[in-house]
């Protein structure tokens, strides 16, 4: 319950700083309007994602997880182009990301974006793959279909349910712990990007007073 708490104390956070950055701007391009609905979509998962732990839903959580380190990737992306509004515009209008290219004239797929994501924040690699084989049908929607085993008969029993076997809370703790993380990774993007647009000004006289 605490670290679900931690979740839903993160969304209001986002939700406020997001605010505050803006204040009463006009002066929006597309890589806002972009902006906006990577944070939506990050605070909608959110809280799906802790609605569905709560349901003990586990292999739903788990795709909610990869989804929500999908988002951080894309944002992310914004630093690779020299014109976001440009490339912004061109998704808003229903391109396709894997079609973009890069300042590098390097396309923008989900493995470029993986690795760029990968160099600053190693730990995404790991939680990208295991994550990844609960989008498609795999091996572990078999593996969490096992409610128990009985090495003495050899025997295996399953739940069929949308429910999970019961298992002690501790078999939650990684998966919400790194749903944390992979939230805060991309709203820490989405505010960095909007504070560099918005608050110029007040970053570059931060980074002055640092130096000095």
């Amino acid at each position: 319950t605490e670290r679900l708490q931690q979740i839903d104390q993160l969304e209001s956070e986002l939700t406020r700083k997001g605010a505050a950055i803006l204040g009463e701007s006009s002066n929006l391009g597309h890589a806002d309007f972009f902006i906006f609905g990577a944070l939506r979509r990050t605070l909608a998962q959110a809280r799906g994602f802790r609605d569905l732990i709560a349901a003990r839903n586990f292999p739903c959580a788990a795709a909610i997880l990869r989804l929500q380190i999908d988002t951080a990737m894309r944002v992310n992306a914004l630093s690779l182009v020299d014109d976001p509004d440009a490339t912004c515009k061109a998704v808003l209008e229903g391109e396709q990301f894997n079609r973009l290219k890069d300042r590098d004239g390097k396309k923008m797929s989900d493995a470029y974006l993986r690795a760029k994501l990968v160099a600053t924040h190693s730990w995404v690699s790991p939680v990208y793959e295991r994550t990844s084989d609960f989008i498609h049908l795999s091996g572990r929607h078999f593996e969490v279909s096992i409610a128990r085993t009985d090495d003495a008969t050899r025997m295996a029993y399953f739940q069929l349910s949308g429910h999970d076997p019961q298992r002690p809370d501790e078999t939650y703790f990684e998966a919400v712990d790194t749903f944390f993380e992979a939230t805060k990774l991309a709203g820490m993007l989405m505010l960095a990007f909007l504070m560099a647009r918005h608050q110029r000004e007040q970053v570059l006289a931060s980074m002055t007073k640092d130096e000095t």
